[in-house]
């Protein structure tokens, strides 16, 4: 076609095709004009790089792979600077290293003596559970949380669009008002939301302990086991008497209950963390 075109006129390059390759339509002149300057250009009809990324070299992926490993908590952004890739191609890279982000977890610090007391303790209720399969049925443990009421501004993602600094500013309390939260909880049923906002004093926990109380029968009473942690304004020797004149030798708290484990109660492990979430999604 490259030949004709040069030598001959279009009609007689078309004409030609035709009566080789039959068919109505022959090619345009457009169509003859850009294939006889891509051979001549190019010296063949072959396409090339058909477009895309250009492939990532075993040695780059194998380079951004170290870099991670050696400071995984380093950012996309700082390994793009580092490199002088874009960030686009460094989450490439990663992905091809099969090396994945994920988020730490905020757990409760332990000391060392605490796992003996741990395993102490969940071996004790293990056994009691053996015992008695339903014993979860009227086993109440216990459990304050604060839900602090200010709503929270990240200054690095709060921005504002001007075309002069309105130099707006976030005003906020020198003591987050917040609002304290007690429930009892058992496998049937919870008992609260009791609400304080003050700090809790023995005087003020019994108060919060009584109101549960009084929503409990004689014969739950007489069975039913309670659960506290081992702060100071529970366990003092007028509220330990209280508790106890109710709940006799079921009531599982300092001693007994390991220091530190807020993770061994369903209002810690499950009722806090759902709770906050509902709260703070409208951020009061």
């Amino acid at each position: 076609m490259f030949t004709l075109w040069k030598t001959e006129s279009i009609k007689s390059c078309q004409q030609q095709f035709l009566e080789k390759f039959g068919g109505r339509h022959p090619p345009s002149k457009s169509s003859i004009w850009a294939l006889s300057k891509k051979l001549e250009t190019k010296g063949t009809l072959l396409d090339g790089h058909t477009g895309g990324r250009p492939k990532m070299s075993e040695e780059t992926i194998q380079n951004v792979k170290d870099r991670l490993l050696a400071s995984p908590k380093k950012s996309l952004r700082r390994l793009s600077q580092e490199l002088g890739f874009s960030r686009s191609a460094c989450q490439r890279a990663v992905k091809k290293a099969k090396l994945h982000a994920y988020c730490i977890s905020v757990v409760h610090g332990l000391k060392e003596p605490d796992q003996v007391k741990r395993v102490a303790y969940c071996l004790w209720f293990q056994t009691l559970l053996k015992e008695n399969p339903g014993i979860l049925d009227y086993t109440w443990f216990s459990d304050k949380a604060w839900f602090h009421l200010t709503g929270y501004i990240n200054s690095q993602n709060s921005r504002i669009w001007a075309s002069e600094n309105p130099n707006a500013i976030h005003e906020e309390p020198l003591h987050s008002e917040k609002i304290g939260v007690w429930c009892g909880m058992s496998r049937q049923c919870i008992i609260g939301p009791i609400f304080f906002n003050a700090t809790i004093t023995t005087a003020a926990y019994m108060e919060i302990f009584n109101t549960f109380v009084n929503q409990l029968d004689d014969e739950e009473l007489s069975v039913e086991y309670f659960q506290q942690d081992g702060v100071t304004s529970h366990t003092s020797h007028t509220g330990m008497a209280e508790i106890q004149y109710f709940f006799g030798d079921r009531v599982i708290s300092k001693g007994l209950w390991p220091p530190r484990s807020p993770d061994l109660t369903p209002p810690d492990y499950l009722l806090w963390r759902y709770l906050k979430g509902r709260v703070y999604q409208n951020k009061p």
